[in-house]
């Protein structure tokens, strides 16, 4: 049953991650992701269904479209095969369940989120928005009320710092710590926070020695980051945190 449900997810992540892609793109563009129909974006032709299966039909076509010969950026299995990935290990643990579904509509969302703000510094409101919107759906239906209190208290926390720094922080990063709240719950949701925090400031120290930081990092791979490891490792790294403390207040 594990391998079924892997398999499962692992398609269907597949399938999303195509649809992340078309997101990618169009969104910070301002496109909509309905119309019209996939297609070249050099020479507009629309693309077939043997052009666009998950992962595999890049190698086909060798990173090349059908019609032009135009280069198709590798991003594309990247991001399908990364969102498959994330899938299918979210279906190895928590099989087909409500929480896969809660963790399946949060790491769409990321996902998508790192895409739009490596390529345009941006995360598009119906991406955080959206997705918040059904983790607070899910949280009220299920009585998951830790969940409504991760997302207050994820978006209390770094609105505070924008306001603290004067703009330091993003309002879509804010709007994404609000998603990955809803979706992680109040105590792995502060472990994702200060997973990212300490991630991405490890990264920005390491820039700066190398003397290649000139100016400020995308936030969303980090909080991105933070929300998988605290998703996946969350538990255990907070029973290792809770050991070191009690280890060291016995000293």
């Amino acid at each position: 049953m594990t391998a079924l449900n892997t398999g499962l997810l692992f398609l269907l992540g597949a399938v999303l991650g195509s649809f992340a892609n078309v997101c990618i793109w169009r969104l910070p563009r301002r496109e909509s992701i309905v119309w019209p129909p996939s297609h070249c974006p050099l020479c507009r032709e629309k693309l077939k269904p043997w052009h666009m299966v998950p992962i595999f039909s890049w190698f086909l076509l060798r990173g090349k479209c059908a019609y032009c010969g135009g280069g198709i950026s590798l991003r594309y299995p990247l991001v399908e095969a990364a969102t498959a990935a994330v899938f299918a290990a979210i279906g190895y643990a928590w099989g087909l369940s409500a929480l896969s579904l809660q963790y399946c509509i949060l790491s769409l969302a990321l996902i998508i989120s790192i895409g739009t703000d490596l390529s345009h510094r941006e995360i598009p409101d119906q991406v955080s928005l959206g997705a918040s919107a059904v983790l607070a759906f899910l949280a009220l239906i299920l009585g998951r009320w830790g969940n409504l209190l991760g997302g207050v208290l994820l978006f209390g926390i770094l609105f505070l710092i924008a306001v603290l720094s004067k703009g330091g922080m993003g309002g879509g990063d804010i709007k994404l710590a609000l998603a990955i709240g809803l979706g992680l719950g109040w105590r792995l949701g502060l472990l994702a926070l200060a997973l990212a925090v300490l991630t991405g400031g490890v990264v920005s120290v390491v820039m700066l020695l190398m003397g290649q930081r000139k100016k400020a990092l995308p936030f969303a791979p980090f909080l991105a980051a933070g929300a998988w490891l605290a998703m996946f490792l969350g538990e255990r790294l907070l029973d290792l945190y809770i050991s070191v403390v009690f280890m060291l207040s016995t000293w």
